[in-house]
């Protein structure tokens, strides 16, 4: 009998493992054939890519040091160079914060109604995503660029979103900035990640390859796990029941909860009923010669396709070494924004041939289309209380949630290893109280 069994093999299982450590009595169960999650890595005509950009930046002291201490080599780092393609130029991101060289008339509108929002605020909370971009940042900056994008991004009505994750992830400049930035072409650099890093050799992957090969000999790749027998405490595969004391789930809450027993029907349908939206990644192995030097740009554009392009291959010195260049673009989708994925390389091709990245689809040497079922969380206003009744009720039986898609809560990988790293200490019954991880990264809006 395992005294812990892990299900997910990506940061926060792997934070979970660590923190009980080589002498634990545990085993991890993963499905795919390989580690790593949400931020695992592949190949595509020479160059190397990540599942959606990544790069690392934390404030989660304890994290910071975990990774650093145990990384293969040192971690490169270097200062974020994000832009925004909108009406037909590139400005520096944030958006908000850098007007300077967009249409006068788009200008004008987006500092008056920063202005108009300064002088006139609401005086009321705000109960969605559309009510807290309209009262954060007025009319212009909201119609121009911030409606638009998380429209792109989320695939989800924004007036359906709950908005309390927003103030940590998403950068607010002061009026000052605002105007400041519309008047001229400045740095500004008022955010978390403006420094990030990235491992030195391979994908973002190589930064949990530590952790990965630490516990290699005791998970089981390629192990689906078809039930969870709550009461006899068992976990349930093709293979077999696999005994447990305490079981720390990592995976889809309503996927899990689908095969838990018993599982009161109500919350198992409430479970099933959280919100998530989807990707689509398309990935480009370019020739060296349509190599350009940002690291993101982001488009709120409905009329391309995508709403983010990572440029990965600058992460690091190695990867922009590599024969052919990386750009991949980020196209969501869910029942609210159907994308078909039958032409949308080419028209993402078209897309960056229009906006100057690419000379022709000739640049493209390779291409890669996958989907990433589970992207994003999506915050409704009942998300907070479902989650809250699944874990307690999932305590019960020793189960534990950890992690982006097991809490429902949007997470990056940082934050999701350390709230592995804090169940695991809870579970050794040592360590301080858990970290708080809110806010521990900064959404790409």
């Amino acid at each position: 009998m395992a005294a812990t069994v892990i299900i997910g093999a990506g940061p926060a299982g792997l934070g979970a493992a660590h923190a009980l450590g080589p002498d634990h009595d545990l085993l991890i169960v993963e499905r795919g054939a390989a580690a790593g999650g949400l931020c695992s890595s592949f190949t595509v005509g020479g160059a190397t890519f990540d599942l959606g950009g990544h790069a690392f930046f934390t404030k989660l002291a304890e994290t910071d040091d975990i990774i650093t201490r145990h990384a293969a080599q040192p971690l490169y780092r270097q200062r974020r160079n994000a832009w925004v393609h909108s009406y037909g130029t590139f400005v520096p991101y944030p958006f908000q914060s850098n007007l300077f060289g967009l249409p006068v008339d788009v200008v004008k509108h987006c500092v008056l109604g920063a202005v108009e929002q300064r002088m006139s605020p609401s005086g009321r909370p705000p109960r969605t995503l559309a009510q807290w971009i309209e009262q954060s940042f007025g009319a212009g900056i909201a119609e121009h660029f911030m409606t638009p994008y998380n429209a792109k991004l989320w695939a989800f009505p924004l007036a359906d979103i709950e908005p309390s994750w927003t103030g940590d992830r998403i950068v607010q400049p002061d009026l000052d900035a605002i105007v400041e930035g519309a008047l001229h072409r400045r740095d500004y650099t008022a955010f978390p990640n403006a420094m990030v890093r990235y491992p030195s050799h391979g994908g973002f992957v190589e930064l949990y390859r530590p952790f990965i090969d630490a516990f290699a000999d005791r998970t089981r790749l390629r192990t689906e796990v078809v039930g969870v027998d709550l009461d006899a405490r068992e976990v349930l595969t093709a293979d077999g029941r696999i005994p447990y004391q305490d079981l720390v789930t990592t995976a889809v809450l309503g996927e899990f909860a689908a095969v838990c027993s018993p599982m009161p029907p109500r919350l198992r349908a409430a479970a099933l009923g959280l919100k998530h939206n989807s990707l689509y990644l398309v990935s480009l192995a370019v020739k060296p010669a349509a190599a350009d030097e940002r690291h993101r740009i982001y488009v709120a554009d409905p009329d391309v396709p995508f709403h983010k392009l990572v440029l990965n291959s600058n992460s690091s010195p190695e990867l922009r070494a590599a024969p052919a260049f990386g750009i991949q673009a980020e196209v969501s989708f869910s029942d609210h924004k159907q994308v078909s994925p039958a032409g949308l390389t080419e028209d993402v091709v078209d897309a960056l041939v229009a906006m100057g990245l690419l000379r022709s689809a000739d640049d493209v040497v390779e291409s890669d289309l996958r989907t990433v079922e589970y992207a994003y969380p999506v915050q409704t206003s009942d998300t907070a209380s479902v989650v809250a009744e699944l874990r307690d009720y999932l305590g019960r039986y020793g189960v534990h949630l950890a992690g982006r898609f097991a809490e429902w809560t949007y997470v990056n990988s940082d934050a999701a290893f350390q709230r592995g790293l804090d169940i695991g200490r809870r579970l050794r019954g040592s360590g301080p109280t858990p970290a708080d991880t809110k806010g521990a990264g900064l959404t790409d809006v």
